[in-house]
């Protein structure tokens, strides 16, 4: 399958600002940092990389930046979701221009009570049509208010350009019944870094994590281990991030993230307004929490 290399551990990575809100680079070494920990790419302009802060014209900036400086392997992922069906396919299109290889397309959610599942299926398999690139369904709740659901994620799918999707629910126990329904081809994604072992067990392929930006390594590892069929270094792995995984998850967020990636030096900037950065009565805790997870260099850790 060409689509198979969606089997893997991705990181959604952070929008790197300057201090006055601009896009800026990368921070040097960040990129490298994740291939070396033996990560299989990046999801660019997901929701931890603000996508939803963006303009359009930065969009494509940022989408070309990270292909410039991506170190082979590493594979490039980028969200290209939009309330409107056209809109959405010009920003998948747009995406492929700038180097990306697959698309993370968070399903609409603006006009709720009147998307029903028809409506949504026709408007992933238009985007499926109209995309040069593989494209992912992704369900995050939280985000869009609501929550797509196994029987709907089953009847979403069905377009041969729909590669899997990304399931940001934390509903570990439907994957089963989605592995069951939508075949082995069909790649499943937890979006839940502290939940990867679980996830494996129950059928997904992989994870679009947040948590993997800090611990790839460990992250990369997980599924490593799980292959391999070594289930105890799997779970060792997992219950040393676990909490920080948790952290990010259940409050933490995107001002979260990005401090833990300034301690980790990688200074990606403040969240673009009106993201608030994080309280700095916060700091030591997320620091506790990088040290007990092992991830804090020497030098900055003492």
């Amino acid at each position: 399958m060409g689509a198979r290399w969606l089997a893997g551990i991705f990181p959604p990575i952070a929008t790197a600002f300057a201090p006055d809100g601009a896009l800026r680079p990368t921070p040097a070494g960040f990129l490298e940092f994740l291939r070396d920990g033996g990560l299989d790419g990046v999801v660019a302009l997901g929701s931890n990389g603000e996508a939803a802060q963006l303009t359009e014209a930065e969009r494509s900036q940022a989408i070309s930046g990270v292909r410039r400086a991506l170190p082979p392997p590493l594979r490039l992922i980028a969200g290209t979701g939009a309330e409107s069906t056209r809109a959405t396919i010009e920003r998948t299109r747009a995406a492929a221009a700038e180097g990306a290889e697959a698309a993370l397309v968070i399903a609409p959610s603006y006009f709720r009570r009147q998307l029903t599942v028809e409506s949504l299926r026709a408007h992933f398999h238009a985007v499926a049509e109209a995309s040069p690139i593989p494209i992912l369904i992704y369900n995050v709740p939280v985000h869009m208010g609501y929550d797509l659901g196994a029987e709907w994620i089953v009847r979403l799918a069905g377009h041969a350009n729909i590669a899997g999707m990304k399931d940001s629910s934390g509903d570990i126990a439907r994957l089963p019944r989605l592995r069951e329904q939508l075949g082995p081809d069909f790649i499943l994604l937890t979006g839940a870094g502290e939940k990867m072992v679980a996830a494996l067990e129950a059928g997904a392929d992989g994870a679009i994590a947040a948590l993997a930006n800090l611990a790839p390594h460990a992250s990369a590892g997980i599924r490593n281990a799980w292959l391999e069929r070594h289930a105890d270094q799997a779970r060792q792995l997992q219950r040393t991030i676990t909490p920080l995984g948790e952290a990010l998850t259940g409050g933490y967020g995107v001002p979260g993230l990005k401090v833990a990636l300034r301690l980790l030096g990688y200074d990606h900037g403040d969240p673009r307004v009106p993201l608030p950065p994080l309280p700095a009565t916060e700091l030591p805790a997320l620091r506790r929490l990088l040290e007990d997870a092992k991830l804090m260099p020497r030098a900055l850790a003492s």
